[in-house]
């Protein structure tokens, strides 16, 4: 690959970074699907999934959300 000017290191940093980028909001939302959240806290999580969707995702499984009467 490196006749043909591609470094492989890179490309498999680039191959992780896409696949983090892409996959960890999508198991962010199942996950959140799966939650029993209702109203406006699941919205609100939904909405921060999809328009920020690394550093939301990231917020989402930090924070850990759980339904207000099992808190």
């Amino acid at each position: 690959m490196d006749a043909l000017g591609i470094n492989g290191g890179l490309l498999l940093l680039q191959f992780i970074f896409t696949i983090l980028c892409v996959g960890l909001p999508v198991i962010s939302l199942i996950s959140l699907a799966g939650k029993k959240l209702t109203g406006m806290p699941l919205a609100l999580w939904a909405f921060v999934i999809c328009v920020v969707p690394l550093v939301g995702s990231l917020a989402y499984w930090i924070i850990k959300p759980v339904r207000e009467g099992n808190a």
